[in-house]
């Protein structure tokens, strides 16, 4: 398979990967950030450099894991480059999540007298 078809199926599935989550998680992460953050603006740069960050992290590990794959079989290559973009969404959800986890507030457990 020619290297630049290759290059544009492993783009585009990062980007794919990407989108799906980022539809996925708009609306509840707009929700939280109107709540932890102290005006609209700061929560729609938070909004903003969330997605962001969840387009680039599967980006930068399906290219990372690129430079390293061999130029064998490319339906493995391609479900290398996959597994990569699915890591990397994964690492931007952890990272994510524990930094908003932080503002998440739980109730106190009741108390029976």
């Amino acid at each position: 398979m020619d290297a630049y078809l290759v290059f544009a199926f492993e783009i585009a599935i990062s980007i794919a990967v990407s989108l799906v989550a980022l539809r996925l998680l708009s609306s509840p992460l707009i929700g939280v950030l109107r709540r932890v953050c102290p005006d609209e603006e700061a929560a729609l740069f938070w909004q903003t450099y969330t997605k962001v960050m969840l387009l680039l992290a599967p980006l930068l590990m399906v290219l990372m894991f690129g430079l390293f794959a061999s130029s064998g079989d490319p339906l493995r290559h391609l479900q290398l480059m996959a597994l990569a973009a699915l890591g990397g969404l994964l690492l931007g959800l952890v990272i994510i999540g524990r930094l908003l986890g932080r503002f998440v507030v739980l109730p106190l457990p009741l108390v029976e007298s």
